[in-house]
C-alpha cells in the first residue's frame, strides 16, 4: 500500500519515517520550501527523545544546540519542583530549533527507498478515489493513495473538505513574536514569565533570542494603538534583564509579528481513507509547550496500530483508523481538559495558591510534572 501524508511537521515527518522503516511506500507533502519558520515549537519533551533513542538518532539529535529546561513552575519566584525528581532517562526539556529537529528526522527518513519528500508542494484538493492533488512550481499533479493523512495543521484544509466536525475550545490569547539580539553568543539565554494573560518565553536560536509574549486576545488593538513604546515598557518590566535591548523594536507593525491561537479538536480523526493526527486532530495550547510531543506520540500510535495492513494491502480497514483516535485522544482530552481549558478560563489567576498547593504535596506535583513531561501515555516504537 502507499501513503500520502500532507504537512512535513513533527506528525508528518515522524510517521512518515516510522512508515518506510517497515517497508511502506510513503509520500510527504510539504508546501515550505524549508523548516525555517518562527512560529513552530521548540520544545523536545523527554519522551520524544526515549523515542529518538529507538531510533538510533541519540548522537545526531545531541549534536544539535539546545537548551535545557528542568524547573516547573511559574516564573521563578513561583517554582513547583525539577523534572529530576521523576527519574527520567532525559530530566529536561530540550528547547531545540524545530527546523533542526525536522530536518533531523527527515534525513533519516530519506535513508529508506521508499520515502519521498517533496517540499513546495501545497495539497489543493483530496482525489475522491484516495489520495490528493497538490500543486508545486510545475503544475498541479495528482498523488493516489490507499491512505492519505492530514497533518496539515489546525486549518486543515483535508479535514475540512472531509467534512469532519471540530470543536472550537477558543483561546482568550494571542502571542506577539519579535526577536532582539543576543547579549553575550557564549551565554545561552533563556527567559519565562507568567502572569494572568501576559507571560513572556524567551527561547535562545544561537544568534538571537525568539520571544513570545501571550496577551489577553482583546488587547491586541490595544497594543499596537499604544505604540511600541509601551509594548516595549510591558516586556522591560516582565523580563528586567532585557530592558536594555527592548530598546531596538522600532514598531510595532514591523518588528511585531501576532499569531492567533486556537486551541481545538476534531470529533472524529478518520474518514474513508483518511486519518487526522498532530495539530489537525487536536490544535495544542501554547502553554506547556506540549503540541510537538504529542504529534510525534500521534505519529508512533498510529504507526504501530497501522503498520500490518499497509503492508499486507487492501483498503484500509476504518476500525483501525478508529483505534488510532481511540487510543491518542484520552492523554489529548487529559491535557486540554484539566490543564489548559482552566487556564484559558482565566484560573490561572489563581497561580499563586495552586504553586503552593503542589509544592507541599509531592504525588500532586509529580503527576502534574509527568504529565507535561512524558504525557498520560507514552508510546513506544513497535
Amino acid at each position: 500500500m502507499t501513503v500520502a501524508i500532507s504537512g512535513g511537521g513533527p506528525a508528518g515527518l515522524m510517521l512518515g519515517l516510522l512508515l518506510a522503516r517497515q517497508g511502506i511506500e510513503v509520500t510527504v507533502l510539504e508546501k515550505h520550501e524549508d523548516f525555517l519558520h518562527d512560529f513552530r515549537g521548540d520544545t523536545i519533551h523527554p519522551a520524544t527523545m526515549e523515542l529518538l533513542d529507538q531510533l538510533g538518532l541519540h548522537d545526531r539529535f545531541h549534536k544539535i544546540p539546545y537548551g535545557k529546561f528542568q524547573d516547573v513552575g511559574f516564573g521563578k519566584d513561583l517554582q513547583i519542583g525539577s523534572l529530576t525528581e521523576l527519574g527520567l532517562r532525559y530530566p529536561f526539556v530540550a528547547i531545540a530549533p524545530q527546523w533542526d529537529f525536522l530536518n533531523l528526522i527527515a534525513e533519516e527518513a530519506q535513508r529508506y527507498p521508499g520515502f519521498t519528500l517533496k517540499m513546495r508542494a501545497e495539497v489543493v484538493d483530496p482525489l475522491p478515489e484516495g489520495g490528493v492533488r497538490y500543486r508545486d512550481r510545475d503544475g498541479e499533479h495528482e498523488l493516489r493513495a490507499d491512505l492519505t493523512v492530514a497533518c496539515d495543521g489546525r486549518d486543515s484544509l483535508l479535514r475540512a473538505r472531509a467534512g469532519l466536525p471540530v470543536r472550537n475550545i477558543g483561546a482568550p490569547f494571542d502571542v506577539a513574536w519579535f526577536r532582539l539580539p543576543r547579549r553575550d553568543p557564549e551565554v545561552e539565554e533563556f527567559y519565562y514569565r507568567v502572569a494572568p494573560y501576559k507571560w513572556i518565553v524567551g527561547f535562545d536560536r544561537r544568534t538571537y533570542i525568539q520571544l513570545a509574549y501571550v496577551f489577553d486576545k482583546n488587547r491586541r488593538e490595544k497594543l499596537i494603538t499604544d505604540g511600541i513604546g509601551a509594548f516595549r515598557d510591558g516586556v522591560a518590566r516582565a523580563v528586567p534583564e532585557i530592558a536594555d535591548r527592548v530598546a531596538l523594536l522600532r514598531s510595532c507593525k514591523e518588528d511585531v509579528s501576532f499569531l492567533d491561537v486556537q486551541v481545538n479538536r476534531a470529533i472524529r480523526w478518520y474518514g474513508k481513507g483518511l486519518l487526522l493526527i498532530g495539530d489537525t486532530a487536536h490544535a495544542m495550547s501554547p502553554m506547556g509547550g506540549v503540541g510537538v510531543n504529542y504529534a510525534i506520540q500521534d505519529a508512533v500510535g498510529a504507526a504501530n496500530i497501522l503498520c500490518d495492513a499497509l503492508k499486507s494491502g487492501g483498503p484500509m480497514p476504518e476500525h483501525l483508523l478508529r483505534a488510532v483516535q481511540k487510543r491518542r485522544e484520552p492523554p489529548m482530552a487529559v491535557m486540554q481538559r484539566r490543564l489548559v481549558e482552566p487556564a484559558l478560563r482565566g484560573e490561572v489567576a489563581n497561580v499563586p495558591r495552586m504553586a503552593t498547593l503542589m509544592r507541599r504535596v509531592h504525588p500532586v506535583r509529580r503527576a502534574l510534572m509527568r504529565l507535561l513531561a512524558v504525557g498520560l501515555r507514552k508510546e513506544n516504537i513497535r
